[in-house]
């Protein structure tokens, strides 16, 4: 009796651990597929209102990991039509914080230099930053989306707030279809510009 005893105490203890096992891997395994990726580069077609006037161009943009909680960013923005044109490029350091299985909230702040080319009326540049803050996740296996706010002050170029919504489609762990949505209110002017493109993950 006492040897059943100790064999039904120690199945249990193995049962036990083996649960606790199998559970933490699938914590870990969680965890895991959940992650962000914050080494990425993507390239898109944009086109942006200007007060009505609409300009067409091309936006690359990229993000690097430095460790689990800081990472780099970098863009550049090209818009024209006919002798007009806009330029924006920025470079900046972000924040990430994981507040669920499947969410990070991110803040940023970036340097950003822009310059404008208006034909006959000549061109102007100027710089300035940009705070932004906001949340980037995955709300399925494929499907992942980014809502910040900000405030940007560019000088010559107005200050005020704007809003950024990004979605992203992740064929695979390396390539990704981009789609976005930007809004920014700099004092005298509002700008609205959408994006669509691709993304490469490392």
């Amino acid at each position: 009796c006492m040897m059943h005893f100790r064999n039904d105490t120690n199945f249990g203890v193995f049962m036990k651990r083996t649960l606790l096992a199998l559970a933490l891997s699938t914590a870990a395994l969680s965890a895991n597929a959940a992650d962000l990726n914050y080494n990425n580069v993507q390239g898109s077609y944009n086109s942006v209102d200007i007060d009505g006037a609409d300009l067409d161009g091309f936006g690359i943009k990229g993000s690097l990991k430095f460790n689990d909680m800081f990472y780099g960013i970098a863009g550049y923005e090209s818009y024209s039509e006919g002798d007009t044109s806009l330029d924006e490029t920025s470079v900046g350091l972000g924040f990430r914080s994981s507040v669920g299985a499947k969410t990070d909230w991110i803040n940023e702040l970036s340097y950003v230099h822009d310059s404008a080319d208006a034909g006959y009326y000549g061109d102007v540049s100027d710089s300035g930053y940009r705070v932004a803050t906001g949340l980037r996740s995955m709300v399925g296996e494929n499907v992942e989306l980014t809502g910040k706010l900000n405030y940007a002050d560019v000088g010559d170029f107005g200050n005020g707030i704007g809003v950024n919504l990004g979605g992203v489609y992740h064929v695979n762990e390396t390539f990704g279809i981009t789609a976005g949505y930007d809004y920014a209110d700099r004092g005298d002017i509002d700008l609205n510009s959408w994006n669509v493109g691709a993304r490469v993950s490392f």
